[in-house]
Parts: C-alpha cells; sequence; structure tokens
C-alpha cells in the first residue's frame, strides 16, 4: 500500500510538472494571434507586449503580431493610436458586433476602412437570442438579406472576413454545451452561413472558433466538407481547445494535418490587467502545448477538462501559426519583415 501511494503521488507530481514547465521546442516559430480583443485600452495593448517578452524568456513561445477586432464597447478602433501602441506588433480590424440590429457600416464605406490599413472586418451573429428577445424584429440569422450588399462589397473589393462569429458550441448528447444546446438551432445557424458562402464564393473569410464545427467528430467531417467546398474559407482556432475532448484525437489531429493551408492560430483573448500577465501567459502555453506536444493538458486558453495535446509536426504548426496568416491578412507580411523577421514567402 505504502509502494502504491508512493507511485501515485510520483505520477502526480510528474504531471503536475509537465504542466507548469512546458517550454516550447519551436522558439525559432513566429506566432500570430488573429483573434483578439484588447480594443484600444493603451495599457492594456502595453500589458501583451510585457506578455510576448514574458512568453519568449519563460516558454520560447515567439508572440510576433497580434490582429485587435476590437470589443463591444469600441468595435472601431483609432489604427494610428492602436498601431503606434503596438510597437508594429498590431494590426486592426474593424468590427461589428450587433448584427442582429443590422450592419454598423455602409457597404460602400468598406472601401476606405481597407485604405486606411484595417485588414478585415469582423462579424458577431451567434445565438440571435444572446441579444434580441423572442419576437422581436431584428436579423436573427446571418444570411438575412439585409447582410447582403455588405457581403457583396466585401467579396467585390477583397476585404476579408475575419474572425466572423456564426453559431455557439453544441457539443455530443449529454454533452451539449450551455452555450447553443439545442442541435436544431445550431444547424440553422450554420447552414444561414453556408447559404452565405453559395452567394459569395470569392468571399475569402476566416470562420472564427473554426465555425464551431469542433465540438463532434461529425462537425468535423462537416467542416472538412466546407472547407473542401468553399476554397475561400478559412478557420481560426480561437476559444476551441476546450472542447477538444469531446472529439476523437486521431480525427482532430489528421484534420489538422489535412486542412493545415486553411488554419490560423486564435485565442479570444481580451484586454489584459497588468496583475494577470503571468496568468495569460499559461493559457497561451496551454494552447500550444496541446498543439506542439503528446502531454496530457490541464484545459485549454480558457480552462476545461484535461486534454491530450495533438503532436503536430513542424510544418503544420508553421502554417497555423504563422504562413497562412502572411497570406490571408493584409501587412503581416511587411509587419513581421519591419520586426526583422526573415521568413521568406508563406508557401
Amino acid at each position: 500500500m505504502k509502494q502504491m501511494i508512493l507511485l501515485i503521488f510520483g505520477v502526480m507530481v510528474s504531471i503536475t510538472q509537465v504542466f507548469g514547465q512546458f517550454k516550447s521546442n519551436y522558439p525559432d516559430i513566429p506566432r500570430i494571434d488573429v483573434h483578439t480583443h484588447v480594443a484600444g485600452d493603451i495599457s492594456g495593448i502595453s500589458n501583451y507586449l510585457s506578455l510576448g517578452e514574458l512568453l519568449r524568456e519563460e516558454k520560447n513561445i515567439d508572440m510576433a503580431l497580434w490582429i485587435n477586432l476590437g470589443d463591444r464597447n469600441t468595435p472601431l478602433l483609432n489604427i494610428v493610436e492602436v498601431e503606434q501602441a503596438g510597437k508594429g506588433r498590431m494590426l486592426c480590424g474593424i468590427a461589428d458586433f450587433k448584427a442582429h440590429d443590422g450592419l454598423s457600416y455602409a457597404p460602400e464605406s468598406l472601401k476606405k476602412f481597407k485604405e486606411q490599413g484595417f485588414v478585415g472586418y469582423k462579424i458577431w451573429s451567434g445565438p440571435w437570442y444572446r441579444t434580441l428577445k423572442k419576437k422581436e424584429d431584428g436579423y436573427p440569422y446571418i444570411d438575412d438579406p439585409a447582410h447582403e450588399a455588405t457581403f457583396a462589397e466585401m467579396e467585390r473589393i477583397g476585404f476579408m472576413g475575419a474572425s466572423i462569429h456564426v453559431a455557439d458550441p453544441n457539443g455530443p448528447f449529454g454533452n451539449r454545451t450551455a452555450w447553443l444546446a439545442d442541435p436544431i438551432e445550431y444547424w440553422t445557424q450554420i447552414n444561414a452561413w453556408r447559404n452565405v458562402l453559395e452567394k459569395h464564393p470569392d468571399l475569402r473569410v476566416v470562420m472564427a472558433h473554426a465555425n464551431w464545427l469542433i465540438c463532434q467528430d461529425a462537425q468535423i467531417d462537416y467542416l472538412r466538407n466546407m472547407l473542401a467546398t468553399f476554397p475561400n474559407l478559412n478557420i481560426d482556432l480561437a476559444a476551441t481547445f476546450q472542447y477538444y475532448h469531446l472529439v476523437d484525437r486521431e480525427n482532430l489531429r489528421s484534420f489538422m494535418i489535412e486542412w493545415a493551408d486553411r488554419i490560423v492560430f486564435g485565442t479570444d483573448i481580451g484586454n489584459v490587467k497588468n496583475e494577470e500577465i503571468s496568468q495569460r501567459a499559461e493559457q497561451y502555453s496551454r494552447a500550444f502545448q496541446i498543439l506542439e506536444t503528446g502531454d496530457m493538458v490541464n484545459g485549454g486558453f480558457f480552462g476545461g477538462p484535461e486534454t491530450l495535446g495533438l503532436e503536430l509536426p513542424r510544418e503544420v504548426l508553421e502554417k497555423i501559426y504563422y504562413k497562412n496568416a502572411m497570406r490571408l491578412y493584409p501587412r503581416v507580411k511587411d509587419g513581421l519583415a519591419k520586426l526583422g523577421y526573415g521568413l521568406g514567402d508563406s508557401k
């Protein structure tokens, strides 16, 4: 019995060490977080830079750039002010968090935003009941005709959809998640987005949260179909890590390798206060540990159950971490070059 207790204690200590002592084996790979929400908080932006320094020093993680998509209170950023505060490590998108009330920007205004240097347009069109009351007038689904002119203009001028949010996580039977438990409503929202893509096949878009097709194995297969059908569709991984335990690890790993050219890294991180920098560093560390190692990791970026890492090959990590972002987002390649990264092309 005593030996058994010592063995269990040793295993627990070993697991704790894996959780707390992860250092990336890829310090030379820059990482870009395409899905952040620090908005216009200058002190928060400064803390992002401090967070990056901490990750480089303690975790061998090189956070090269963040794409700032505003927040609900500040959907349109002062791009000059934000980029100056970010010291070359932050780019901006315009954002719209009230699509259910009608999109905020006139289609004819989008070209001006693109010319000013905004890298894309984030639209939040999650479950309608999070913003609309039952039977209240509004635009509950993203394929509403009221949005048609906006998507047509984005397609025409090449203004990317940046981390567009549709639906919410819907897990397997018995573990649906509280975000969007009704599978009928879930698929109604997913199909509404497909309707948009069918009308606008040349619309280049990165879908937030893997298009929320990541919480069931059958959803991953449907995501394969979506990516195969729509060559301009891409996904970010923001806020997905805490759901990887819901699906078969080998299926998810195979998907990531198969579709590595269409995946970018993101977190959905918000503002960072001074006292939160170390905590946020651990959150980033867990996300990268899941992607890079075969360790049991103590939760994803936003916590959750233990998750077995995917141990993705280096060439896949390079695509997810920075190469795809260089190809998809304007100004990213030039931004990295100005920071001294000699990365060549994005292939």
